[in-house]
């Protein structure tokens, strides 16, 4: 759904054209459901609507017949890392996603991006890495769709001579919530929201050496709490989580 780059923060959104569950390759993936296509568009124009009031610059992917079997494109969190200019393109882990990277790759190189890609290893993009403490910080989510391995190779990529930054692996080990942001989301430079039982032991403890963490309960993160859009100090969350909204209010306001 989102990536950010922070100096502007311009956010990606891809239209929902040919969106629908073609598979299950998550625990939430109905193949029986049908997905409504006017009222998904509905949706996503109030949602870029939403972005844009609060100060997002909303850039479209429009994708055309030859992406119509891939479903999945709206998720663009899931596309890449970015980090100014530089892009560390995903590898999906699945076969139905893995003819996104080259569709991705290419809107970012005729966006102006350089980009990067990785065939050896599987790491989904932005679903799997939120920048912390102004950048200087990307908690990497790993487990269930990216690989460990992939890190490193991550941090050599994307650091610059003059901007260096560090990367901390966490370990998710819930299957409901095979990317880290589904679990984890970080407020601003010092504060995030997030589900700890999601994370095994050890990386629960580590988190808490990065951000104040906020936890919600085992219904807010089944409702996506967690899977929100920050802008500045507009938190674009899901509707029925009340009592997220109301606590970071009283951090944020």
């Amino acid at each position: 759904m989102k990536f950010l780059v922070k100096e502007t923060c311009r956010i990606l959104m891809c239209k929902p054209i040919y969106y629908r569950v073609a598979y299950s390759i998550n625990p939430w993936m109905r193949t029986g459901s049908q997905v409504d296509t006017n009222r998904a568009m509905e949706q996503w124009n109030i949602l870029k609507k939403t972005i844009e009031n609060c100060g997002g610059a909303v850039e479209v992917m429009e994708p055309t017949e030859n992406e119509k079997d891939l479903p999945d494109l709206v998720f663009t969190a899931n596309a890449a890392i970015v980090r100014g200019k530089q892009v560390y393109v995903a590898n999906f882990l699945h076969p139905q996603r893995q003819p996104e990277s080259k569709f991705n790759e290419m809107w970012f190189r005729k966006s102006g991006f350089y980009t990067y890609f990785n065939p050896e290893v599987p790491y989904e993009g932005t679903g799997d890495a939120l920048w912390c403490n102004r950048g200087k910080v990307l908690i990497c989510g790993v487990g269930p769709r990216s690989d460990v391995r992939a890190v490193e190779h991550i941090r050599k990529t994307l650091c610059t001579r003059d901007e260096h930054f560090m990367t901390v692996a966490v370990r998710l080990v819930d299957k409901r919530f095979y990317h880290l942001d589904t679990c984890f989301c970080p407020l601003d430079d010092k504060l995030a929201l997030w589900f700890p039982k999601a994370f095994d032991s050890i990386c629960q403890l580590n988190l808490a050496n990065f951000a104040e963490l906020l936890p919600v309960d085992e219904n807010e993160a089944e409702n996506f709490a967690c899977n929100s859009v920050v802008i500045g100090k507009n938190v674009i969350m899901n509707e029925g989580s009340e009592r997220v909204a109301k606590k970071c209010n009283g951090y944020i306001a």
